[in-house]
């Protein structure tokens, strides 16, 4: 009788494993990883304030596709694919924590910053990693590779790296501390935006029975516009200064195209009208650049908002670009590239145009551009479509938003006899 004995195989161990897998897949997979639970983290774990928890599953799930996709077929893609998909994961990456790195550098540490440094060096690592593939592999592949890699790698980078890198400063820019109000005359207040987000400033009450809302810019927050607030005040305008959505100490998502800052500003209209300093209706709203944008809209569409000024009104959207016109076929790629990516990114839809919005205008507005450059061509082309209440004011000179700062005599009389005449004093 013959003995005989069986015997289990054993299983791999995750050392093992490892030691089988080729190190560049290694690096890739372990720096991708890094930059998906940051993605994860800003998203979902901190994200901003006020903003509901599937607000960006649509990027998420994105991310997360490409991410373990790229993972599990990177060591089965050609060298040159490799490096390109390297990059394009280590310039996004990088890109996105960078903004994490200023904010450590020059503010605190808050959020989603720790997983944002680490991503930031996980981008590096990848750039690098996209860099050490062609030399690594050098010789290996032939000359009709090469020939297809070079102009695909441009390609990407116009359309899709690039235009989405911008995307990602767009909608990330960090808080800042807005301090203490310019004077014990301005009062911190909290109203709502008609979405429901808690939004945060400062007011000054009237002394002539009417009040401007002052709208600030897309990087800025209510520090931006408080020249403007307090050149308004010396005429006995009450002002409201507030930081809109994702900026200063308002909940929200930021979006420096004012994407939801219409509500905003119909939320600021709203709290105006229960200030009992406020008489008879006389509302009027003054936005710079982005704050423009948002309060133009609102003039098209709410009756109590009396007069406004928009300092800076350009475009928001791909729709308001395009209507320009004027450029290649390739800055309109690239700029439809940009806006798909905030409204994935962003979690948002795009806002009507705003050369639709204006032309809906009835109440008096006032448009000012600075330079001769696409600001005043924007600006030139709504005044086509505007109702006959709308006025054109043009410093050719002048540099955008800054007409207070240039020009300040002239641009005080034209801004306080504009609500003089159309708010009554």
């Amino acid at each position: 009788m013959t003995a005989t004995a069986t015997h289990r195989r054993s299983r791999p161990s995750l050392a093992g494993t490892l030691k089988r897998v080729p190190g560049e897949t290694l690096v890739f997979a372990a720096a991708t990883i890094i930059a998906l639970v940051h993605a994860l983290d800003d998203a979902v774990v901190h994200r901003q304030p006020g903003v509901p928890v599937d607000r960006h599953a649509l990027a998420i799930g994105l991310a997360l596709n490409l991410g373990i996709a790229a993972i599990l077929l990177f060591g089965r893609m050609r060298a040159g694919l490799r490096a390109g998909v390297a990059f394009a994961f280590g310039g996004l990456a990088a890109t996105n924590g960078a903004l994490h790195v200023i904010h450590v550098a020059n503010h605190d540490t808050t959020g989603s910053d720790v997983t944002g440094v680490l991503a930031a060096a996980a981008g590096l690592v990848l750039v690098g990693l996209a860099a050490w593939i062609p030399w690594r592999h050098r010789g290996s592949s032939n000359w009709r590779a090469r020939t297809v890699a070079v102009p695909a790698m441009l390609v990407a980078l116009a359309f899709v790296l690039v235009p989405t890198g911008m995307a990602i400063v767009e909608v990330h820019k960090w808080r800042e501390d807005v301090g203490a109000a310019p004077s014990a005359a301005y009062q911190d207040v909290t109203f709502r935006s008609t979405d429901g987000l808690k939004l945060a400033g400062w007011y000054r009450p009237s002394t002539n029975g009417a009040s401007i809302i002052v709208a600030h810019g897309g990087g800025s927050d209510r520090r931006g516009a408080v020249a403007h607030a307090s050149m308004l005040a010396r005429h006995g305008y009450g002002v409201l200064l507030y930081d809109a959505r994702g900026r200063g100490e308002s909940e929200g998502d930021p979006n420096s195209y004012a994407w939801g800052w219409e509500k905003d500003a119909n939320g600021a209209v709203a709290f105006l009208k229960r200030q009992p300093d406020v008489r008879d209706g006389r509302i009027g709203g003054l936005g710079l650049s982005s704050g423009a944008d948002a309060l133009v809209d609102v003039a098209a569409t709410n009756p109590d908002l009396r007069a406004t000024i928009g300092d800076g009104t350009a475009l928001r959207t791909f729709e308001d670009a395009k209507r320009l016109g004027g450029g290649t076929v390739i800055d309109g790629a690239s700029a439809w590239s940009m806006f798909k990516a905030i409204e994935v990114i962003g979690g948002q839809e795009p806002p009507v145009a705003l050369e639709d919005r204006i032309a809906r205008i009835t109440s008096p507005l006032l448009l000012i551009s600075s330079g001769r450059a696409a600001e005043y061509d924007f600006n030139a082309l709504y005044m086509k479509s505007a109702q006959p209440t709308t006025q054109h004011w043009n410093m050719p000179d002048g540099h955008h938003t800054r007409g207070l700062r240039e020009y300040p005599a002239s641009y005080e009389q034209r801004v306080a006899s504009f609500f003089d005449a159309k708010l009554g004093r």
